[in-house]
């Protein structure tokens, strides 16, 4: 049974992402790079979809039909000239036991399924060669991030970063982070700890000092007497783009090179999730690189675009 998830969002995602995979296979490859595809949250393998088919246009009844569509680990697999390492890592037993059954679609094909936490497996993974430092001369990497809400930690991508190899897809859910930071600083309580292992502690930056103005009182000559005067609060008061902005700032200090956002828009929500591109290579061709590409990406997978493709398989 494939994974069912998401909706046209998540087609655009992926499209985004295989289109970036195509690019950097096409360019590593005739240079007899050693390059991986590493997919921390791989799912089955596949998705399975609704889709409204008929109706008046078609001159048929309007019936919805369930499609099972290539997930993340099934498109990266199908790109040409292939990478030549996959890992793929899923929590679940069960789904992690249906993609290891891909292998069976792929059997020249170098594929290691990991079960297990994404962030645990990760670090584990670039501790080893070939991402030790004496061992990554020839090795590249694409990380694709693509949790169901809130599971990357801050500490996995800055060990991901001082790989200085890979380059990092993460499908960040702007959403979720805005419902866990409170309007009020007080009111984050204990989601706090979340927000610690997600943004960093450093996620307190983006609540602002406002001190309230003091009432006041006229008395009988109409000059105005100050009464108590309120201790200061703290108030979130930025919009979802800047804290795409705010967090592209962070990884900034982190990795060589950092994409703008490309927003993807649900239905219900609007702005619900942000495509970023993190670089870790910190040589200036694959910065370089990289720019040219996800300029491409962003340009023709953005909303606008988006809204004109025939994603909504």
């Amino acid at each position: 049974m494939a994974h069912k998830y998401g909706g046209p969002w998540s087609e655009v995602k992926l499209d985004a992402v295989e289109y970036y995979l195509q690019c950097y296979s096409n360019a590593l490859t005739p240079r007899r790079m050693d390059i991986w595809y590493i997919d921390a949250y791989a799912g089955s393998g596949d998705r399975e979809a609704e889709r409204e088919i008929g109706g008046l246009l078609e001159g048929a009844p309007l019936e919805t039909v369930i499609e099972t569509l290539d997930g993340s680990a099934r498109r990266a697999l199908k790109i040409d000239p292939p990478f030549k390492h996959f890992v793929f890592i899923e929590k679940d037993p069960i789904r992690a036991k249906q993609l290891a059954e891909v292998k069976n679609d792929f059997p020249s094909v170098e594929i290691e399924v990991l079960q297990g936490d994404a962030n645990s497996e990760l670090l584990k993974l670039i501790s080893k060669e070939p991402w030790t430092r004496k061992a990554k001369s020839f090795s590249r990497g694409v990380v694709f991030l693509d949790p169901f809400s809130m599971q990357v930690d801050w500490s996995t991508l800055r060990a991901l970063a001082a790989t200085e190899c890979l380059d990092v897809w993460y499908f960040f859910n702007v959403q979720a982070v805005t419902r866990q930071l409170a309007h009020d600083f007080g009111g984050v309580g204990n989601k706090a700890t979340t927000l610690d292992r997600v943004l960093s502690p450093r996620w307190r930056e983006l609540y602002a000092i406002t001190p309230e103005e003091p009432s006041k009182q006229s008395d009988m000559f109409a000059d105005t007497i100050p009464l108590e005067k309120k201790e200061p609060s703290a108030k979130r008061t930025i919009s979802k783009a800047q804290i795409d902005q705010w967090f592209k700032g962070l990884m900034t200090e982190e990795f060589a090179f950092v994409s703008d956002p490309l927003p993807i828009i649900t239905p219900h929500s609007g702005h619900t999730f942000s495509l970023f591109l993190a670089v870790a290579n910190r040589r200036r061709k694959a910065t370089e690189l990289a720019e040219k590409f996800v300029s491409y990406v962003n340009k023709n997978f953005g909303p606008k675009s988006a809204s004109r493709r025939k994603s909504g398989r």
